[in-house]
């Protein structure tokens, strides 16, 4: 129904480096921002909530070495909306505005980012609808968690997202716990 429908949605840049962030002096692995004075974890009035987000950067996890060059990440929450209904050139317009916008926020943390910057690629709510088909640019499944995993089908259970857990590794925790409920249980 329509409950069911996810809303939380996101814009992404994934930023590639011609130096790893510990050598330009950043050493943190992930930052969870929030400039707010409160965090507010829900689908923003405007286009992007630039006032929380996450500056990742996967150099910096202690076992890095298949990474042949620097990456830095950052993510905010978006409104699917703002961004679904913009015709082609001000989508375009906006997405370069957002990009701006991501690259003067990695240079509080990493002034030089702009000297070492190689490659921007990003994604909105508008490109996870496209490639995904999810509705309203949905990350992280339906809003109406089913935390015991049943469906109205016999041996048909719900994991991931959509069961309660967010992230891959929320994911996999997911099935693990679906798995011991539902199958293991009944061994």
């Amino acid at each position: 129904g329509e409950g069911d429908v996810g809303r939380i949605s996101f814009v992404e840049s994934v930023n590639i480096l011609d130096a790893t962030p510990s050598n330009l002096g950043h050493d943190a692995t992930i930052v969870f921002f929030n400039d707010a004075e409160r965090f507010t974890y829900a689908v923003p009035r405007d286009p992007v909530n630039f006032s929380s987000g996450i500056l990742c950067c996967p150099n910096n996890y202690e076992r890095h070495e298949s990474l042949t060059e620097g990456v830095v990440r950052l993510t905010w929450l978006a409104n699917y909306d703002r961004w679904a209904n913009l015709d082609e050139g001000a989508y375009a317009a906006a997405k370069e505005a957002l990009r701006d916008s991501m690259i003067e926020r990695v240079r509080e943390s990493i002034p030089t980012f702009t000297d070492h910057l190689v490659f921007t690629d990003m994604f909105t709510p508008r490109t996870v609808r496209q490639y995904t088909g999810h509705l309203n640019g949905a990350v992280y499944g339906s809003p109406r968690k089913r935390r015991d995993g049943r469906t109205p089908y016999e041996n048909l259970f719900i994991c991931g997202t959509d069961q309660g857990y967010l992230g891959i590794i929320g994911a996999m925790l997911s099935g693990i716990t679906m798995a011991n409920r539902h199958v293991l249980a009944k061994q």
